[in-house]
């Protein structure tokens, strides 16, 4: 059986690495925040509402939407009864509006699946004292997908 990695080839990859040292410290520094990210969004424990599930706990269950958008994209168009609370506000506190909700379910509503904005606020939300924190996956994108009503009334 040969070995895994030739000598010449080790060679050949420890002179690439020296040529390229700032590169691939780079590529291990992305490295490195993609897993501690990826684990720090497996510990939070914030849990995903689909698009049924999240209309079936406000309709069922007293819920309400929280929308982390800005106020100009909530103004575009917006899920009927939804709160506009900018991650900003819900960091700086501001989430007075929604305090009778804390044993509701809170759904937390973003652009789309790729909204760290709503990942943070449902993290700011549970160390609030909010016990039943959502964020609706896929945000106001699915929403859309699935052909749910949005509405630009205040």
């Amino acid at each position: 059986m040969t070995d895994l990695v030739s000598a010449d080839q080790w060679t050949q990859f420890s002179a690439f690495f020296m040529r390229h040292y700032m590169m691939c410290g780079a590529w291990l520094v992305v490295l490195v925040l993609l897993i501690v990210m990826q684990f720090k969004i497996m510990t939070a424990r914030i849990k995903k509402a689909t698009v049924n599930s999240a209309v079936m706990m406000v309709n069922r269950q007293s819920g309400i939407f929280v929308d982390v958008r800005s106020a100009e994209k909530f103004a575009q168009g917006h899920i009927a009864n939804a709160v506009n609370i900018t991650a900003a506000d819900i960091k700086g506190g501001k989430v007075q509006r929604i305090d009778r909700s804390k044993d509701a379910p809170v759904i937390i509503v973003g652009r789309d699946k790729y909204d760290t904005d709503c990942f943070n606020s449902a993290k700011l939300l549970k160390q609030r004292g909010f016990t039943q924190v959502f964020v609706l996956e896929g945000g106001i994108a699915d929403w859309e997908s699935a052909n749910l009503p949005l509405t630009q009334k205040r």
